[in-house]
């Protein structure tokens, strides 16, 4: 199934303004349409001005539809008017997915990361290793570990969790020091963490 990672970084003074027309977007045309499997977006953990979107379509034959076009058009339009730094529909690969439950849970975080291009094969296998650890240890719902294919190097993780997911302790514990280790090293860029926006959550789950 193609996914489609998208990400905006608000101008100063228009976090909630990008937010509120994304949401839109998203009830306008993502939800309504019927190829369209699941779609997600995140807000950035600390400064709350960066977002990512992610999208999972059935198949290819979402990717070139009038009604994808018009949503990307629009997005395109919210993008010129509220954020300062947009990127095209990248289009990713899953690499590792691990799933408890058929449904997903109500919480959930991503992690974005980029690593050097020349290392993005060790550092795939690296991030699902750190992905099993934190299966183990968290006992999420799912964990997905995807690659950016139009983007070298970049690679996000999401989990979701039937529980409030708390950032911030992770960030003080041996856990997040580990990965700290396994990782960074070959991270071209600091990892960037967010947090599922709740209102923006959609799963058509699967069809017979």
């Amino acid at each position: 199934m193609p996914s489609i990672l998208r990400r905006w970084v608000a101008l100063e003074g228009h976090e909630t303004v990008l937010r509120q027309e994304l949401l839109r977007a998203h009830e306008v045309y993502t939800q309504r349409l019927p190829y369209v499997r699941e779609s997600l977006m995140y807000r950035e953990h600390f400064l709350g001005v960066e977002f990512i979107g992610l999208v999972v379509y059935a198949d290819d034959a979402g990717l070139v539809t009038t009604e994808r076009q018009r949503a990307m058009a629009r997005l395109d339009e919210v993008a010129a008017a509220h954020a300062k730094v947009s990127t095209p529909p990248l289009r990713a690969e899953m690499i590792d997915e691990f799933v408890m439950v058929p449904h997903a849970g109500p919480y959930g975080i991503a992690g974005l990361l980029t690593c050097q291009p020349p290392f993005a094969a060790e550092f795939a296998e690296r991030l699902k290793r750190l992905s099993a650890e934190l299966i183990q240890r968290l006992r999420p719902t799912r964990m997905l570990v995807g690659e950016v294919v139009d983007a070298s190097g970049m690679f996000f993780i999401l989990g979701d969790s039937n529980y409030p997911v708390d950032l911030d302790r992770y960030f003080r514990s041996s856990l997040y020091r580990q990965h700290v280790a396994t990782l960074g090293s070959m991270l071209a860029a600091p990892t960037r963490w967010f947090s599922l926006d709740p209102v923006w959550r959609y799963h058509r789950g699967a069809r017979g």
